[in-house]
């Protein structure tokens, strides 16, 4: 038996689900690919997003928006049908590793011949491992294509749009929905209801880490000067700047800056310096790999407790 045999074995066991995640993915990301393509062939780049931003729209960049924002919006839907595919193929197949079998009765033969249970799981969960994370990893890169065609000038390594449904954290989060499939379908050794169960899960943990990451992130948070603000920091709010240097917020504006009582004015109100409380775009690099590292460790503790039950767990 080749070193290979394994794989072919649990490829062909869940060769329905495979080929659907590889299929949709593939569409996935070539729909991604092609959609930039077609906005960076209209030519409303970087220079047609500053004149707009002055008020100085050059005719041709009046023309290339209409042609340029219907074809964002397009990329919105090919975008949100892309990025359901990892997730749910993640759930079929993480469930279907282990818990299809132990339903199907196969594990009683399998668990008596094999000398280690530990390898019996690592045969079939490696694989598929290899084969979500590789394909959701293009899938991330595409999207960080797609972002940078859909907003001209953005750079996506330096930019903290989208975070987490583009890049390495979206591979990442994938193999933990994966990894938490897994061992929900370990655990329950019947497919369906895992499924649902995981499905619950996956949401509540995924959207719950996202809360808790972004409250760390606005603890992080830095005054940027309004004139210096970039359009890949990460924007937490905006205050004032007092004469001596202090910050305040939109509660403690009045009490320093009065607003106008003439019904004739027509200035600016508050007259007070602004400053953006934000996260650097540069520091996207440095958060992706802590939400990365996050997250793997997530997915080690929850492949370590599917071993655990696997160990443990009657055939039957």
């Amino acid at each position: 038996m080749t070193a290979l045999t394994p794989a072919r074995i649990t490829l062909r066991l869940h060769r329905f689900e495979v080929v659907a995640f590889a299929l949709l993915t593939a569409l996935g990301v070539i729909a991604t690919v092609v959609v930039s393509a077609r906005l960076d062939a209209v030519g409303y780049g970087a220079h047609c997003v500053e004149a707009m931003r002055v008020g100085a729209v050059p005719v041709d960049c009046e023309f290339k928006m209409n042609e340029f924002y219907g074809i964002v919006s397009e990329s919105g839907i090919v975008s949100s049908l892309s990025l359901i595919v990892p997730f749910v193929g993640a759930l079929l197949l993480g469930v279907a590793v282990v818990g299809r079998e132990i339903e199907r009765g196969t594990t009683r033969l399998a668990w008596a011949l094999t000398p280690s249970r530990l390898r019996w799981f690592l045969h079939r969960f490696v694989p598929v491992l290899l084969l979500v994370a590789g394909l959701t990893f293009v899938l991330g890169i595409a999207a960080d294509r797609l972002l940078a065609s859909t907003e001209p000038g953005l750079d996506p390594a330096n930019a903290f749009a989208q975070f987490g449904f583009r890049g390495v954290i979206l591979a990442a989060r994938v193999v933990f929905v994966l990894a938490l499939a897994v061992l929900v379908g370990t655990a329950m050794g019947r497919a369906l209801p895992a499924l649902i169960v995981a499905g619950i899960i996956a949401t509540v943990g995924i959207t719950g880490g996202s809360e808790v990451h972004g409250r760390i992130l606005r603890s992080e948070a830095v005054a940027i000067e309004e004139a210096q603000a970039q359009a890949g920091d990460l924007y937490i709010d905006q205050q004032f700047r007092l004469p001596d240097g202090r910050l305040i917020g939109w509660e403690e504006v009045e009490r320093y800056d009065p607003p106008p009582t003439d019904p004739n004015f027509t200035g600016e109100w508050p007259t007070l310096p602004t400053v953006n409380l934000a996260v650097p775009g540069s520091r996207y690099r440095e958060v992706e790999l802590r939400e990365v590292g996050a997250l793997a460790g997530g997915s080690l503790v929850l492949l370590l407790a599917t071993a655990a039950i696997i160990q443990r767990r009657r055939p039957g």
